[in-house]
């Protein structure tokens, strides 16, 4: 079983055995936007599948081109993706700036995941591995 399988099999576990707790004590989604930045907090808290988008991570729902020297909420998405979806083991900050270190973990995505040409370049076929669609 791939680890987007494993991720997704978690999640829906954990929704389910949590689905009274989010209902008994709301307040705890306020602080969800927090532990989204904690490196501790687990995937679930971080990226979900989400309907018509695929894995989303709250930064960018779209799927404009995105490059090297970019910059915003696009690159904070893929770097999230890329992060928490996948078993990269390289350094990338979730920061927005997609410099060299985003860049190789965007080659090594496409190289793993995206059965393609790994260019950096972030177009409509690597955002939709990135989806996982």
């Amino acid at each position: 079983m791939n680890v987007r399988k494993r991720i997704a099999a978690g999640i829906v576990s954990a929704a389910f055995v949590g689905g009274t707790m989010a209902a008994i004590a709301p307040a705890a989604q306020a602080a969800q936007p927090a532990a989204q930045e904690s490196a501790s907090a687990g995937v679930a808290a971080k990226c979900n599948l989400t309907a018509g988008i695929g894995w989303y991570c709250g930064y960018y729902k779209g799927t404009a081109y995105t490059d090297f020297g970019d910059r915003g909420a696009k690159v904070k998405e893929i770097q999230a993706l890329i992060k928490y979806t996948t078993s990269y083991k390289g350094k990338l900050a979730v920061d927005g700036d997609f410099g060299k270190d985003t860049l190789a973990a965007v080659k090594w995505f496409q190289k793993n995941y995206g059965g393609g040409q790994a260019d950096g370049k972030v177009g409509p076929k690597t955002w939709k591995a990135l989806r996982g669609k």
